[in-house]
C-alpha cells in the first residue's frame, strides 16, 4: 500500500492557538477519503512516512521529511514573507488554481510548483430548476469581506426592490456585513422583506438543499484561492455569476463570468500585516447587467451551466484530483 503522511491543523494547535478553517477542514477531508478509496494510505503527520503533504497556511507546516509538500491557497498578487521560509524548506508546492501558481511564481516562492484544484462531490447533484414562485438569487459568504456581500445587496435592491417575485437569499454564519436603507433607516440587509438570511450551520445535504431551491448565484468575490463555492454552484446546474479573476477564472466561463479589475487589496494588507497586493475588483455595473441577464434568458443560462455541471462531474471529481496527487506520489517513488 502507498503512504501519505497529511497534516491539516485541528481547531487548536500545539501552542494553544485557536485555529479554524471550514474551507481546508472540509477540502482535506474530502482528499483523504478519496485517497484511502483508492488504497493509499493516509496518516496524520507521521514522520516515519517520507511524502509528507501540509494543507494549510506555510506558517503551520510541519517540515523534515524526506519529502515535503506544502499545499496552500492565497486570494491576492503578494504572499506575506513569513510564507518565505516554510515554504522554501518543501521540496514541492502544490496550488489550488492556475491564479495561484501564477502568484507564487511572482512572488519567486519555489521553483517546483504544481496545480491541485479541489474537486467536487456527488452529494452536489444536478437539477433543472423550474421558475416557479419567486426568482430566488443567492449569496454564500456574507461573513467575509472579500465576497462582497454589499456589492451583491445594492444590485439587487437597485434592481428589484419592490418586486416581491424577487427575493435575495443570504447564507453566512455570524455577523453579515450588509446593510440596506428601509424605512427611513439603515438597517442590517435581512430586515428588508426581500432578503432572507441562513445563519445556522448547514451538512452537506442541508446545503444541496439550498442550492437546489436557488435560481442563480451571484458571487463577486474579490480574492479566492479555488473558490469552492460557487464550483459547487455550477456543478448543481445552478447559473452563477462570478468573477472572472483570481481562483474562480479556472471555471468562471462554465456559467456567468463577471468583469473585473485589479485594484489594491487593503484587506489581506490588513489581516496579514503586510502588502496584499492586488486582487479583483468587480464591475458592478457589469454584475447588474448580468443578474437581469440572467433573469430574462434563465432558461439559455440554465441549459448552458448544466451542460457545464456535467463536465464538472465526469473530469473534475475528488477521485480525479486524487489521481494527481497519486501521480505526484509515484514521481517521488521514482526518484529513487
Amino acid at each position: 500500500m502507498k503512504k501519505i503522511s497529511w497534516f491539516t491543523p485541528s481547531s487548536v494547535d500545539e501552542s494553544g492557538e485557536s485555529w479554524y478553517s471550514q474551507g481546508y477542514s472540509n477540502a482535506a477531508l474530502r482528499t483523504i477519503k478519496a485517497l484511502q478509496e483508492k488504497d493509499i494510505g493516509v496518516y496524520y503527520n507521521r514522520r516515519s512516512i517520507p511524502f509528507h503533504v501540509n494543507f494549510c497556511q506555510p506558517v503551520y507546516y510541519q517540515t523534515g521529511r524526506s519529502y515535503t509538500v506544502g499545499y496552500t491557497p492565497w486570494e491576492s498578487s503578494k504572499v506575506p514573507p513569513s510564507w518565505y521560509q516554510p515554504m522554501s524548506e518543501c521540496d514541492e508546492i502544490w496550488a489550488t488554481s492556475n491564479f495561484v501558481k501564477e502568484v507564487y511564481e511572482k512572488n519567486n516562492l519555489h521553483f517546483n510548483i504544481h496545480v491541485i484544484p479541489h474537486g467536487i462531490s456527488e452529494d452536489y447533484s444536478i437539477i433543472d430548476r423550474e421558475l416557479t414562485g419567486k426568482f430566488n438569487f443567492l449569496h454564500v459568504g456574507g461573513d467575509s469581506k472579500r465576497k462582497n456581500v454589499q456589492m451583491v445587496v445594492d444590485a439587487f435592491i437597485d434592481l428589484y426592490e419592490g418586486q416581491m417575485d424577487y427575493q435575495l437569499v443570504l447564507k453566512y454564519n455570524g455577523y453579515c456585513d450588509a446593510d440596506v436603507y428601509y424605512n427611513g433607516k439603515i438597517v442590517p440587509a435581512h430586515h428588508h422583506p426581500q432578503i432572507h438570511a441562513v445563519t445556522d450551520s448547514l451538512t452537506t445535504e442541508q446545503m444541496v438543499q439550498l442550492y437546489h431551491a436557488c435560481h442563480c448565484l451571484v458571487y463577486p468575490s474579490s480574492g479566492e484561492g479555488f473558490g469552492m463555492i460557487p464550483f459547487e454552484a455550477i456543478a448543481t446546474g445552478m447559473p452563477s455569476i462570478v468573477t472572472n479573476l483570481t481562483g474562480t477564472a479556472d471555471f468562471a466561463k462554465m456559467s456567468i463570468p463577471l468583469e473585473a479589475e485589479w485594484g489594491d487589496a487593503p484587506l489581506q494588507s490588513h489581516l496579514y500585516g503586510c502588502d496584499g497586493g492586488e486582487w479583483a475588483v468587480p464591475n458592478y455595473d457589469d454584475l447588474c447587467d448580468l443578474m437581469v441577464h440572467v433573469v430574462n434568458e434563465y432558461e439559455d443560462f440554465k441549459k448552458y451551466t448544466i451542460q457545464s455541471a456535467r463536465i464538472l462531474h465526469e473530469t473534475q471529481s475528488w477521485s480525479a484530483v486524487a489521481d494527481m496527487i497519486i501521480a505526484r506520489l509515484e514521481k517521488f517513488e521514482n526518484s529513487f
